[in-house]
């Protein structure tokens, strides 16, 4: 995973292919996920939602329902965990989430 950029007030979700050390797509039955935004100081910003993509093997999508406009301007970090069926739990490599101010407002007030 790299880094992501969303302007404050737009719609955060993205999707991420799940992949073994060797490039295979890896089937996700039974496991379970869990993302967080953080500052750099480690603060949570938000916890994400992480949704297996329906009929995409290896796909999940991570999602916050929430409203991105009141999220400051800045540089967050975020993981992907996954918890396997067997109980092994491993953890993405950390990406950055950019945060940057919209130029386009609601209303196109001046």
């Amino acid at each position: 995973m790299s880094g992501f950029v969303i302007k404050q007030g737009n719609t955060f979700r993205l999707a991420a292919l799940i992949r073994s050390h060797d490039g295979a797509v890896l089937d996700l039955t039974g496991c379970t996920f869990s993302s967080q935004l953080r500052d750099a100081l480690g603060n949570r910003l938000v916890a994400l939602t992480v949704q297996p993509v329906t009929g995409r093997t290896g796909v999940v999508q991570i999602t916050y329902a929430g409203d991105t406009g009141a999220w400051l301007p800045g540089q967050y970090r975020c993981d992907l965990r996954t918890v396997w069926p067997d109980g092994t739990i491993q953890s993405s490599e950390t990406f950055f989430v950019s945060v940057i101010a919209g130029v386009t407002t609601p209303g196109g007030a001046a």
